[in-house]
């Protein structure tokens, strides 16, 4: 083979002057050591031991730093499949060697560096990662800042990636002589665990500026490991920020919100709460809020809990709308004690109610019958005084009765007076029964009216106004 030849050559035309001759010249030990691996290296070369041969020559090169030795380590390179690093010892053979001697073997050096250039290829990472490791079939290669490029011989490598906080990457690449294999993809950052909680549901989570998520938030939230920037926000509450180092899973934010003091007028909702009972407690995330519309919450979902003494709270979600009054309707229902007692109350009112109302219709029954049956007592007492004056005034025209007529008479007509005034005196006294009667009949109907509604607790109860004053205006408010 050539390539043989020329390094058989080579050696052959280095006697120990020329080859080992340096300035200043090293140790006549080292020179006798240098000349002795060199013919060694020249011995295994030939038995195509290339990695020991490699390895004699190296050895001399470190003693004399002879520039000839570096055309046989190239050649041995090359015949290694070595081609990047052939090539960097030939560079430096035509550098650091006598031009006498480059220019004598000019044909032999251009003919070696063009075959070598042909062989080998570049790769070029285009991305940049703090602390980058860059390997190239498990051997670490330099790293630069900017692009990096590396120069492969012909043929297939594995390139592995790395870097903290990025995810490891390896891949295989087939590299032609002379081409060029361009890795701009850049790392994928290592994913660490974010948990992120709040004490209001519906506020949107940045990281970095870029919305991931709205709470509430039941799972931790995947995040690139390292410094991030946390922003929990929801209009009309204050806005929470800090700064998160995130490293696996142990990052946690704990976002506690307040409501925005003043709440602006057109962020904040107005609530109206109809309740089908008065004097209610209405209460938003937990807050007290007046009910008649003159609050103002922050917009968006909340939860709304309604309470009045001895009935049972009403809780649900409710969604408010900014810059409006929104109508919300609940309807309370009663403790099961408080029923029972009203139940019992009812049923007192009406029994009473009843009694009463019978009552007096009775005593006012009562007091007709005696009206009635006294008119007739009163009748005959008026028709006997009226017949005994009118036989005295004849007695008295004729003038001829004596004390034994008139006497009777007189009798009869002081009898028929006295009853009178007896029937005059009832008659009074059964208008008064009946007047009395009907009063208590009246106590009773009313009784009866006023007792509590049976319909109170059914959603179909009418409606019962009530006014509510406020600071904008006077308004009738309806409570069902």
């Amino acid at each position: 083979m050539r390539l043989h030849r020329t390094v058989l050559a080579l050696c052959l035309a280095l006697g120990p002057a020329t080859a080992l001759a340096q300035q200043p010249p090293p140790p006549p030990a080292a020179i006798a050591e240098a000349r002795e691996r060199y013919q060694r290296g020249i011995d295994l070369f030939e038995e195509r031991n290339y990695d020991a041969a490699m390895a004699e020559f190296q050895r001399a090169y470190e003693l004399t730093h002879n520039p000839a030795v570096l055309f046989n380590i190239s050649a041995t390179h090359e015949l290694t499949g070595h081609f990047v690093e052939a090539l960097d010892a030939m560079l430096d053979y035509e550098r650091r060697a006598p031009a006498a001697a480059v220019q004598q073997r000019r044909a032999d050096v251009d003919a070696a560096l063009g075959r070598l250039r042909s062989r080998i290829g570049t790769i070029v990472i285009r991305f940049e990662a703090a602390g980058l490791d860059v390997r190239v079939d498990g051997l670490q290669r330099p790293r630069s800042s900017g692009n990096i490029e590396l120069r492969v011989a012909a043929g297939r490598h594995r390139v592995s990636l790395s870097a903290p906080h990025y995810q490891a990457r390896e891949a295989e690449f087939d590299v032609a002589g002379g081409s060029t294999i361009v890795i701009s993809e850049p790392l994928t950052p290592e994913r660490a665990f974010m948990a992120v909680e709040c004490n209001v549901h519906g506020a949107e989570v940045l990281v970095d500026g870029r919305p991931i998520a709205t709470t509430p938030v039941t799972s931790p939230l995947p995040v690139p490991e390292g410094s991030h920037h946390v922003v929990v926000r929801r209009a009309g509450y204050t806005t929470y920020e800090t700064d998160v180092n995130s490293v696996g899973a142990g990052a946690r934010v704990r976002a506690d919100l307040a409501w925005a003091d003043p709440m602006p007028r057109d962020v904040g909702a107005r609530v109206t709460v109809q309740a089908n009972e008065p004097d209610i407690v209405a209460m938003i995330d937990g807050r007290r809020v007046a009910s008649d519309g003159t609050a103002l919450v922050p917009p968006g979902r909340h939860t709304l809990r309604v309470e009045r003494t001895d009935f049972l709270p009403d809780e649900r979600e409710v969604d408010l709308a900014p810059g409006r009054d929104n109508v919300l309707s609940v309807f309370l229902l009663p403790t099961p004690a408080y029923r029972e007692a009203y139940s019992a109350g009812r049923r007192r009112s009406l029994i009473a109610g009843s009694v009463v109302l019978g009552l007096g219709v009775a005593v006012m029954g009562g007091g007709a019958a005696l009206f009635f049956i006294n008119e007739g007592t009163l009748g005959d007492a008026i028709a006997s005084r009226d017949e005994a004056q009118r036989q005295l005034d004849v007695c008295a025209a004729r003038g001829n009765c004596d004390g034994s007529t008139v006497m009777p008479l007189e009798t009869d007509r002081a009898n028929a007076i006295t009853d009178y005034d007896n029937a005059t005196i009832v008659r009074w006294s059964a208008v008064g029964i009946m007047g009395a009667g009907l009063i208590t009949s009246i106590v009773g109907t009313v009784l009866l009216a006023g007792a509590p509604s049976g319909s109170r607790f059914e959603r179909h109860a009418a409606l019962v106004p009530r006014v509510g004053f406020t600071a904008r205006n006077l308004q009738l408010a309806w409570s069902f």
